[in-house]
């Protein structure tokens, strides 16, 4: 829990960027990059292999992704490789798909 009288940053600023940062995730290749990246960097084109789409397509999620703080890179010659900026981004993601899946399975959607 975040203690927001020992925080320089106010409540209602961290909601917003909150809200904010969760607009890019979504879209469901948006999470695919998220289960992909969620263990090991990745290069852009071993990404693009694995989500079956352009190269283009890709660059352009990551490049989103980056700018709104979920993806750091590093460059190694030509190629470019993706990470997770905080793990704690990867665990709220599962979070959330675990709790979407009890739901499911607490209404009876899972078998």
């Amino acid at each position: 829990m975040v203690d927001f009288e020992q925080s320089k940053i106010r409540k209602n600023d961290l909601v917003a960027l909150h809200a904010s940062f969760c607009t890019i995730f979504s879209s469901p290749t948006r999470l695919k990059i998220m289960d992909l990246l969620g263990e090991s960097e990745m290069s852009v084109g071993a990404l693009a292999e694995q989500l079956e789409v352009s190269m283009a397509n890709v660059s352009q999620h990551l490049r989103l992704m980056r700018d709104q703080g979920a993806l750091q890179f590093r460059r190694d010659g030509k190629t470019v490789y993706y990470r997770v900026a905080n793990q704690k981004f990867f665990e709220g993601i599962m979070k959330v798909r675990e709790g979407l899946l009890e739901e499911l399975h607490n209404k009876g959607g899972l078998g």
